[in-house]
């Protein structure tokens, strides 16, 4: 048995999206590059020690440039999956889910690095990135699901 997966024409967005998140990493390796010559962190250190981000506010914010770049990276790979996956059957909204999550993340990275705010407590201005995240992830079942036909097969037995 095969399934033959129609591309949606509004899937171009869905692309484009993708392809806007590529350069959120790029500018997370120019921010965090940026924080790492000030605070004059030596390759292949990947942080500043706890002790020299205590002393040092440059040693500080790399290291919170540092995680912001380190979280994204993380959370990329699932972003781009939900993204691709709820695109074939809800392009639009996918693309717009899609847009909210990689704003949020430049949120989370600015406000992780925001030298006015203590513990990196900036970071959490972003948190609305995890709106446009669940939107994805409850897109790409529906699409998952609807691909399989199960819940044809479900509504035929109900009938």
């Amino acid at each position: 048995m095969s399934t033959q997966i129609t591309i949606p024409s509004d899937y171009s967005y869905v692309l484009l999206t993708a392809s806007l998140s590529t350069l959120v990493g790029y500018y997370h390796m120019y921010h965090t590059g940026t924080y790492r010559r000030a605070a004059k962190v030596p390759y292949p250190n990947a942080y500043a020690t706890a002790a020299e981000a205590k002393e040092n506010k440059d040693k500080y914010l790399f290291n919170c440039a540092q995680r912001s770049h380190v979280t994204f990276l993380e959370h990329q790979p699932q972003f781009l999956t939900t993204l691709l996956v709820s695109g074939l059957k809800f392009p639009l909204i996918s693309a717009a889910a899609g847009v909210v999550w990689i704003a949020g993340r430049i949120a989370y990275l600015r406000g992780y690095t925001d030298p006015t705010k203590e513990q990196g407590d900036g970071r959490r201005q972003g948190n609305f990135a995890y709106f446009g995240g669940l939107a994805l992830l409850g897109g790409s079942f529906v699409s998952a699901i609807s691909l399989t036909g199960l819940a044809d097969k479900a509504m035929e037995l109900l009938k």
